[in-house]
């Protein structure tokens, strides 16, 4: 508090460059007065300092200092901040209890209750503060912080955050929270479930088909039109080649909301699931494949060759898609031993563990 009085600059001297100290610098000039161990004079300028700088008129000031000695609970506070605070909290009123645990940095001065450097409001003034402390409607942390400058009771924080949860203008204009994540579940055998969609690049419509057992993605290229009766065809195509899934996870297109889809998931005997309508990351997994090949197709000169190199690539898992959905390994333009290219299915349990592992890193990190 007495650095306070002065601006000063603290310079670095190096040891080589000090001379001999100078004792008379730490002789006293006379012996200390008790006004001096006790500070009170610089503690009476310095809290008189702290009521001069807060943002409150001299109006409102006269307000909670008398709302402050007409409540009993701050006038028993103010004192015990006088003449000394029980040595058991037990003897307490359990009204003046909380206040207990600040007892050392609540003071009185010029007749106010302070808490630090902030008023301390009675109850009957609390719903008011609160009212002017969300105005502008910020958010907990902000009215929080605004708080901070300058009042204080028990439970300030935890009614800050009930008023701003409860706030009907907030809980209207805030923004939706990303829920958590919801990892698909680890399937038995390759194509069980497929996700579809369909997606434009370049004045050219394309339908894809990616399993969700072993991430292996196939792609159809609709010339012709992007009707139900054209994404069916390419469908019994790639059903023929993998086999009918019992999902197919799509979004709520046209092509896969028509009863003609409907009438086919029927025939080939498996269920349409559509996803929330303009919420694409229900059908995630199509959604990032549909990124991938969007990939290839902007950057590789041949996007089929970068799609079997996709293929043949291990996952996360260590396992390639090719060698969770077919058994084998693929050949491409690498040089590749020919005795990996023998079929061998790999440990099935080790392989849905990994990849359980894996959607639970995932799900964490998200």
């Amino acid at each position: 508090m007495r650095l306070m009085w002065y601006s000063y600059e603290v310079i670095y001297t190096a040891g080589k460059n000090l001379t001999t100290a100078d004792a008379l610098s730490h002789a006293p000039v006379g012996s200390p007065q008790e006004t001096d161990l006790l500070l009170e004079s610089d503690a009476t300028a310095l809290v008189q300092s702290v009521i001069d700088g807060i943002p409150a008129s001299q109006g409102r000031l006269v307000e909670i200092r008398t709302k402050q000695q007409q409540h009993w609970v701050c006038s028993q506070v103010a004192r015990y901040c006088r003449d000394g605070w029980p040595a058991v909290k037990s003897k307490l009123h359990p009204d003046v209890c909380p206040f207990y645990m600040a007892r050392d940095d609540l003071t009185v001065q010029d007749g106010l209750l302070l808490y630090r450097t902030r008023l301390v409001i009675p109850v009957e003034l609390r719903k008011d503060i609160l009212t002017r402390i969300h105005d502008g409607h910020q958010g907990i942390v902000k009215c929080r912080a605004l708080a901070k400058c300058s009042v204080w009771w028990a439970g300030l924080s935890q009614k800050i955050q009930s008023l701003i949860e409860n706030c009907a203008i907030c809980e209207k204009e805030r923004k939706a929270r990303p829920e958590p994540l919801k990892p698909s579940s680890v399937l038995d055998f390759p194509w069980q479930k497929v996700g579809m969609d369909l997606f434009h690049w370049r004045g050219k419509q394309y339908l894809l088909v990616v399993d969700y057992f072993s991430r292996n993605t196939e792609l159809a290229y609709l010339q012709a039109s992007t009707s139900s009766e054209t994404v069916i065809v390419h469908c019994k195509s790639i059903f023929a080649r993998h086999g009918i899934p019992e999902v197919v996870q799509s979004d709520n297109g046209p092509q896969f909301a028509s009863q003609k889809f409907s009438r086919f998931a029927t025939e080939y005997g498996f269920t349409n699931e559509t996803s929330s309508p303009h919420y694409p990351q229900a059908n995630g997994e199509a959604e990032r494949a549909v990124q991938m090949v969007k990939n290839f197709l902007l950057k590789a000169e041949d996007p089929y060759l970068a799609l079997l190199n996709y293929r043949v690539t291990p996952l996360q898992c260590s396992f390639s898609p090719a060698e969770m959905s077919m058994g084998r390994c693929l050949r491409t333009r690498v040089p590749v031993v020919p005795a990996l290219l023998t079929p061998d299915w790999p440990k099935l349990a080790d392989m849905k563990l990994a990849n359980a592992n894996q959607k639970e890193v995932q799900k964490k990190n998200f």
